[in-house]
């Protein structure tokens, strides 16, 4: 569904939504959110259209962030590095942008190209390439099915730019962006994965951008009614009818948090407790974003399906750089997009991707 961006609320409720799909990662939202609302007082608006809406020759690019979420909050993006790296882009290329697509719908990277949107006067598609974030450039469907990420422009907040032009995969890509923001100061904003308007037909997670919207309204709403925000929240996630399920897997507080910023990336090991009963434990391990959940050491949630922390009074969605001692938090999961569950999908951005020793199961069997 096509629509215009120009309220407040609007940018409220979709940057609280992307916090959620955001699964603990994709970077905090805010100062994405204070660009595009100053874009709306200044009186510009951007227009969000479906895929269905564009011409199969029309060129797509993505704009996200990249580098560790803990450095993006000292980091301040400055007002015009992305419109520099999509200009540098274009004229790479020598051709112009039709329009920006979101490399994923969670985080800082669901809202940055929707400021650079109303910016430069270009519509957004309503979708991405995972449905949540992920802490890597080649994790896209995009990738897994065909489109290449180069070439591709990086930038620091200093204007200190560097063009990828080719690499030997999407795999290579990440690899070497990854060194060069670090040189950069650990936070670089990237215009990648040139694409066609058929392309972001056939390969994109359709439809995330009113989800993210969705969530965001739904807590909104159930706080304004005084109702119970995060019973509201899983009444609107749970909808197996369409492959979409939601859990409530924990209650409790937080007792310890373990991180570590290491080579751009944001690594930790939540620890929690049931409010009522010590003995019984749960866990979140993440980097960047959060990868899986163990209750009392079973896994009940694992990536590519959703976890989110929220505050247990106002269903508050909050970052992994966020979590410390004593919160107390309801941690519910949610299923990735269908399309997510895929095997082709699941050897890029599956369990064992990250590490982990056990394949991916369903949250709906888990819990």
């Amino acid at each position: 569904m096509s629509m215009r961006i120009d309220s407040i609320e609007q940018v409220q409720d979709l940057t609280r939504g992307a916090v959620l799909l955001g699964t603990g990662g994709g970077g905090d939202p805010y100062i994405g959110e204070l660009l595009l609302k100053q874009e709306l007082r200044e009186g510009r608006a951007v227009d969000v259209i479906d895929a269905t809406d564009l011409p199969d020759d029309a060129f797509v690019v993505c704009v996200a962030g990249i580098g560790a979420p803990t450095v993006l909050v000292e980091h301040l993006q400055a007002n015009d590095v992305c419109r520099s790296l999509l200009q540098t882009l274009e004229k790479h290329l020598g051709r112009s942008v039709d329009a920006i697509i979101p490399a994923e719908v969670g985080g800082l990277n669901s809202v940055i190209p929707l400021a650079l949107g109303a910016q430069m006067g270009l519509p957004v598609i309503n979708a991405d390439g995972m449905g949540r974030a992920f802490p890597h450039i080649d994790m896209v469907t995009y990738s897994v099915y065909g489109s290449r990420a180069c070439p591709m422009v990086l930038a620091n907040e200093l204007g200190d730019t560097v063009i990828i032009d080719s690499a030997s995969s999407d795999r290579k890509v990440e690899d070497i962006a990854r060194v060069v923001t670090g040189a950069l100061g650990a936070m670089t904003y990237g215009c990648l994965y040139p694409m066609s308007g058929a392309d972001v037909k056939a390969k994109a997670i359709h439809g995330s951008i009113n989800y993210s919207m969705s969530i965001g309204a739904t807590i909104r709403k159930a706080r304004q009614s005084s109702g119970d925000p995060v019973s509201a929240l899983l009444d609107m996630l749970h909808n197996p009818g369409i492959g979409r399920h939601a859990s409530l897997l924990f209650d409790g507080k937080i007792v310890d948090v373990k991180r570590e910023t290491r080579d751009g990336w944001h690594f930790a090991v939540v620890e929690m407790i049931a409010l009522h009963d010590s003995n019984d434990h749960f866990t979140i391990e993440l980097q960047n974003e959060y990868l899986r959940a163990q209750h009392n050491g079973k896994t009940v949630c694992i990536v590519p399906d959703l976890l989110a922390a929220l505050d247990r009074e106002t269903a508050e969605p909050l970052t992994g750089e966020r979590l410390k001692y004593g919160q107390r938090l309801k941690i519910i999961g949610v299923s990735a997009d269908p399309v997510m569950r895929r095997p082709e999908c699941l050897e890029v951005f599956g369990p064992g991707a990250f590490g982990f020793q056990e394949a991916f199961t369903p949250l709906e069997t888990l819990v």
